[in-house]
């Protein structure tokens, strides 16, 4: 079963999507909001395309566990998302990955470290595959 990662952010939303099984994790790509207005329509088109089974959105939450203002957010994006293409939504707790992302990036070429879609996609990538692993 075919799965899609999303990590949602206010500039960039990165998108990852699993093998035809479900077992492993890639990086697809990022939409910019800001360079593209109809950012939903854009991850819809995408989702369209790759015809994964189930979304899941990162979601994070504040240190003791709890819903945060983003996190909210996330939950009133992904609903909006899922109102247009119909899949079952899953959410999982999405600390930190903006950093494991970071500390991956670090081992890559100086320029490829200031790349924030890259870092966008990586976190996508880590959110899938940590569902993937635990869900």
């Amino acid at each position: 079963m075919k799965l899609m990662g999303i990590d949602y952010g206010r500039r960039r939303i990165g998108i990852a999507v699993s093998d035809a099984e479900g077992l492993l994790a890639r990086g697809l790509g990022v939409v910019d909001r800001k360079a593209s207005p109809n950012y939903i329509g854009e991850l819809t088109r995408i989702i369209a395309e790759e015809k994964p089974s189930v979304l899941v959105f990162g979601l994070p939450l504040g240190g003791d566990d709890e819903e945060t203002a983003i996190s909210k957010e996330v939950r009133e994006f992904a609903a909006i998302v899922t109102e247009r293409v119909a899949l079952p939504v899953r959410f999982i707790d999405e600390s930190f990955t903006s950093k494991k992302a970071a500390e991956l990036m670090m081992h890559r070429k100086k320029k490829a470290r200031r790349d924030k879609s890259l870092s966008d996609r990586i976190a996508a990538c880590l959110i899938l595959q940590e569902y993937i692993n635990n869900g």
